[in-house]
């Protein structure tokens, strides 16, 4: 009985078609090979070409050489004198030629930018296959986007209307306005703490063996410009980060409390006025016209203009919000002085000098706007406004 059996208990060896044994390798057991130096390397072939066909780690070459039929041979993978050939990626090319941070649309008509309108050429190809997909990747996750129409090409298929007018304008790409932006933010070692906004927008091509190239620009994510993508001065503080909703759009909670000096932050906390209004006046020229206070955080060498350190300007508004004239802080000017008291300087009291300020023709002294400038906020180039009004740091004021 058992010998009708044994061919189905053993099973018949593999052989090749001139009738030879092929012995498969156990890849349960397959062992791999290390030596130190080339030198350590054993024979090769080897008696009865035991070692043909192995692959060994060299240390100190930090390479791989494989025992062939001629000896050892260094593995080379890439470049001109590959031995081992592999899947090359497409080769990828991008330009700009339209950036303008005015060119934005409003894709949810809801009365709100939140795309941003580029033009973009871009070309890719792959040497030794097809390309199987391509397209742009905008928020940084190196995954496609938005779809290209071809390998190559200068134009969108879709067509957008420019936010505020009326008119379409063919061929832009649309960006959304807040994806894909990083922040980054810089501290001195002079303490002082700056941010920057980019975005990243990359064309990604992927050819038919699943290779992908990629290139990547960065752009300003708040004033993209033709002749320079990544934009004018990234050097925003807090101050000018404080004036301006849309940078703030930009940020995290966490980012603006690291710039904020909050919570675990090291930048230095900005600084909070009150500005506190006198409500009547005599017709003489020695009335106390407002009181400035610094409730918190820091404000050194108050300045503005030609003025010294801790002096600077204050502008009055009338009746109808019209705007009186600037008043110099420093004695002489326009007939202007104050006092200033804390050590260092917190509160500084302004009054007339020789001459009645609030009661002339073309002043009625409804509101007072001071104008700071100080050394926290050197980078912005600006000056620093608080109104009394609304008791809050208030750049507009500082435009009129």
């Amino acid at each position: 009985m058992t010998v009708p059996l044994s061919g189905c208990l053993g099973g018949k060896d593999i052989e090749t078609s001139e009738g030879n044994d092929i012995i498969l390798e156990d890849t349960d057991d397959w062992p791999t090979y290390y030596v130190l130096t080339a030198g350590d390397l054993p024979a090769c072939p080897g008696q009865n070409n035991d070692n043909l066909g192995r692959l060994y780690y060299v240390e100190s070459d930090t390479n791989f050489q494989a025992c062939m039929s001629t000896g050892w041979q260094v593995v080379q993978i890439g470049g001109t004198n590959a031995n081992v050939l592999l899947n090359q990626a497409p080769i990828v090319e991008t330009n700009y030629w339209f950036l303008d941070d005015d060119l934005v649309t409003d894709t949810t008509q809801n009365g709100e930018p939140d795309h941003m309108l580029m033009g973009m050429q871009w070309n890719a190809k792959d040497i030794d296959g097809t390309i199987a997909q391509i397209g742009i990747d905008y928020d940084g996750d190196l995954t496609i986007d938005i779809t290209l129409p071809s390998n190559s090409g200068m134009h969108s298929t879709e067509e957008y209307t420019v936010f505020e007018e009326n008119h379409p304008i063919p061929g832009m790409f649309a960006i959304p306005l807040y994806q894909g932006i990083t922040v980054h933010k810089t501290q001195t070692t002079a303490g002082k703490c700056i941010v920057a906004f980019t975005r990243e927008i990359s064309v990604i091509a992927i050819d038919d063996d699943g290779a992908t190239g990629v290139s990547t620009q960065t752009l300003s994510a708040v004033a993209p410009r033709l002749d320079n993508p990544i934009g004018s001065i990234q050097l925003y503080n807090v101050f000018t980060v404080m004036e301006s909703d849309y940078l703030q759009s930009f940020m995290t909670t966490a980012d603006m409390d690291w710039l904020m000096g909050q919570g675990s932050s090291t930048c230095a906390e900005p600084p909070v006025f009150t500005l506190t209004m006198e409500t009547s006046f005599t017709t003489g020229t020695s009335d106390v016209l407002g009181t400035l206070t610094l409730d918190s955080g820091v404000a050194t060498d108050l300045t503005g203009g030609s003025c010294g350190i801790n002096e600077f300007r204050i502008q009055f508004v009338s009746t109808g919000s019209t705007w009186g004239e600037w008043s110099s802080c420093y004695s002489g000017g326009n007939a202007l002085s104050f006092t200033s008291s804390g050590t260092p300087a917190d509160t500084w009291i302004f009054s007339e000098d020789g001459y009645d300020f609030c009661n002339d023709q073309g002043n009625d002294c409804t509101n007072m706007i001071a104008v700071l400038s100080f050394v926290e906020i050197e980078l912005a180039d600006t000056s620093y406004c608080w109104d009394a009004a609304t008791q809050s740091h208030n750049q507009p004021a500082c435009s009129n």
